[in-house]
């Protein structure tokens, strides 16, 4: 007898699906290669390293999982919290922010402090798109290692001196 039902004959040229939970990789866009994804793991480590050497008091926390409504990290200073999210460019041009609008309608609900750093590019059209949404409380910085480490302070602590959490 012939088995006509053609899925038996299809999955194994199609590979098979897993069901259940999916992997944060897998809600990865397709057109991230794992170049850039490298840059991104070893950019966050040194991001958590110069939280730490800045303010060794602080707690830093780092979130793992791959979301595009959380920040990547969470630094209490001084009992104020400030959001910061890390984004990670393979060349040196414009950063226009498209991949923030989820994180900022989320912080715009909570009244959080948000500092994005960008390893590389010019940051002017994410600028204005944070000020637009955030205003005063967000900042969008240029860091590349220690030697920004000045920058980063000065916009951590300027969000840290603001008053009120609420609009």
């Amino acid at each position: 007898m012939i088995d006509t039902r053609l899925r038996r004959w299809f999955l194994p040229l199609l590979g098979r699906r897993r069901r259940g939970r999916r992997s944060p990789e897998a809600f990865r866009p397709r057109s991230t290669s794992s170049r850039v994804s490298r840059l991104a793991t070893r950019y966050d480590a040194e991001v958590d390293e110069a939280l730490k050497r800045l303010w060794p008091r602080a707690r830093v926390y780092h979130d793992r999982e791959f979301t595009r409504d959380r920040a990547d990290f969470l630094l209490v200073v001084r009992g104020r919290g400030i959001m910061i999210e890390t984004k990670v460019k393979s060349d040196p041009g414009v950063f226009r922010g498209s991949t923030l609008p989820p994180l900022l309608d989320r912080l715009q609900r909570d009244g959080r402090r948000l500092v994005v750093l960008l390893n590389q590019g010019d940051p002017t059209p994410a600028r204005e798109l944070v000020a637009a949404r955030l205003g005063g409380k967000a900042r969008v910085i240029v860091w590349s290692g220690p030697g920004d480490d000045a920058d980063l302070r000065d916009a951590v602590e300027a969000l840290i001196s603001i008053e009120s959490r609420h609009p």
